[in-house]
């Protein structure tokens, strides 16, 4: 009897392992929540530039962190590198090869967007909406001007088509309708720029004298309902209006940053019917002009626009900025000494930095709370210049006139101090008002810092500040 026990539990044995081994040599129907990033902002065959789109890929790579995607599960693709057979492969090789039915997909577009004669016949307005990639290249086709090396509506609806997931969050950051206008003046809140560019191309006379305002087809969809009910797609503006690039960025893709970060640093989530609605309200808040000012534009799934997007909020030292200053820090080529006026400061409290600066150079000073909101200490309203010398520095100091007084965040603040060979100003740079003492740190000026050390010289210091509730530093 216990010799039959052995060979039933021997046999039992064998079973698992063949099932085990089956398992690891079958794929499985979940591969991982994959997120492709695409940004052209320069072109092989036009001089037409756009601003800021490095930038967006920036802000929407801190966007898709935010949303829970791990940075080995985001492609980027950008400028030389999304030409149309840089595009198609990913798309077919990352998105739809690489996920399952569960696995979400974050698909994001900054560029250029256009219009091209529609050769299929299946738009009312005889045109059919295309994103500019890298290669793109105008040529003529019986009477009239097309494009190619562009992503049609037509085309992304097939791939749309063949990615197995459920849960897609598209995001467009262009716009379509044809026009002969590139630029235009800006009078913004904050962004301290005053020149966009729109973020249509046109390349034919015929194509905008028809006047098409035509949707990439994500928004009215020609694809099965089957299709439809597995996504979700913003876009930036409607059929009839132009979204705009500046040199902080595209004003879309900035709101959007900012509703994840706001939300993601109070632990509130957003849908993305959320995101819409807080898009639209900063872009209404930075646009002072009705003229130049856009709607985003939502489409898909209804249960999905109204699914939680379940946002990771950064925990302490975790933050996407705060990371990204540690990291400038551990690799920067020399010491700036710091010191502060006391160890631990209560609400309200004076705050004095003292710095060695090594070298004459341009300073930069950023502070980084908690929740990962970044402020620039230096430069300010009281001393904008960045320029100092060698040697010992304290700020603010008397020559300033103002006291810099900690805010109502309390927990350890990064206090971050850059030093560069090469001029950068991330108060010049940052996000401010006029009446702003202090500029918020700009995604601008984070690439700036890493850019000059990239370059090959950066000096740096770090030292934290311990923020309490009153009367909380004294009974310690």
């Amino acid at each position: 009897m216990g010799g039959n026990k052995r060979q039933l539990g021997g046999l039992i044995s064998f079973v698992m392992w063949l099932l085990m081994m089956y398992l690891a040599l079958v794929p499985s129907a979940r591969g991982e929540d994959r997120a492709l990033l695409v940004g052209v902002g320069r072109y092989a065959h036009f001089d037409d530039k756009l601003k800021g789109v490095s930038l967006d890929i920036q802000m929407m790579t801190e966007f898709a962190g935010i949303l829970g995607f791990k940075p080995s599960a985001i492609k980027v693709l950008e400028h030389e590198a999304a030409s149309t057979d840089d595009v198609y492969s990913a798309v077919e090789n990352w998105l739809i090869n690489g996920v399952g039915p569960e696995d979400r997909v974050l698909f994001y577009f900054s560029g250029h967007g256009s219009q091209i004669p529609d050769v299929s016949r299946d738009e009312k307005d005889q045109f059919d909406e295309v994103l500019l990639l890298y290669d793109v290249a105008q040529r003529e086709t019986g009477r009239h001007q097309t494009l190619t090396g562009v992503l049609p509506d037509d085309d992304f609806n097939t791939m749309l088509a063949r990615m197995p997931s459920r849960n897609i969050l598209i995001i467009l950051d262009a716009c379509h309708s044809g026009s002969a206008t590139r630029s235009l003046r800006l009078n913004s809140r904050s962004l301290a720029v005053s020149e966009a560019q729109v973020k249509s191309f046109s390349y034919s006379p015929f194509i905008s004298a028809a006047g098409g305002q035509g949707s990439f087809d994500v928004m009215e969809p020609h694809v099965s309902t089957e299709v439809s009910n597995r996504y979700v797609a913003l876009t930036a503006c409607r059929d009839d209006e132009k979204t705009i690039a500046t040199a902080q960025g595209s004003i879309f893709t900035l709101g959007l940053r900012q509703a994840v970060r706001a939300a993601a640093a109070t632990g509130i989530n957003l849908t993305p019917e959320d995101l819409k609605h807080h898009a639209t309200m900063y872009i209404r808040d930075q646009l002072k002009s009705e003229a130049i000012a856009f709607h985003p534009q939502i489409a898909g799934n209804k249960e999905l626009q109204r699914r939680p997007l379940n946002l990771v909020s950064p925990a302490e030292g975790r933050g996407f900025v705060q990371q990204e200053m540690q990291t400038l820090v551990f690799k920067s080529n020399q010491t700036v000494w710091m010191e502060l006026n006391k160890s631990c400061f209560e609400t309200g409290d004076a705050l004095e930095i003292s710095l060695w600066i090594p070298e004459s150079g341009y300073l930069n000073i950023i502070s980084i709370n908690a929740y990962d909101e970044a402020t620039v200490l230096f430069p300010n309203q009281y001393h904008p210049g960045s320029t100092v010398k060698r040697g010992k520095l304290t700020i603010p100091g008397d020559y300033m006139g103002f006291e810099m007084v900690t805010d109502g965040k309390t927990g350890p603040h990064q206090i971050a101090a850059f030093l560069s060979r090469s001029p950068v100003n991330a108060y010049e740079n940052g996000f401010r008002s006029s009446a702003d003492i202090l500029a918020k740190l700009s995604p601008k000026s984070t690439r700036s810092l890493v850019l000059r050390q990239k370059q090959g010289w950066l000096s740096a210091g770090r030292i934290t500040a311990d923020v309490r509730n009153q009367g909380q530093c004294r009974s310690r």
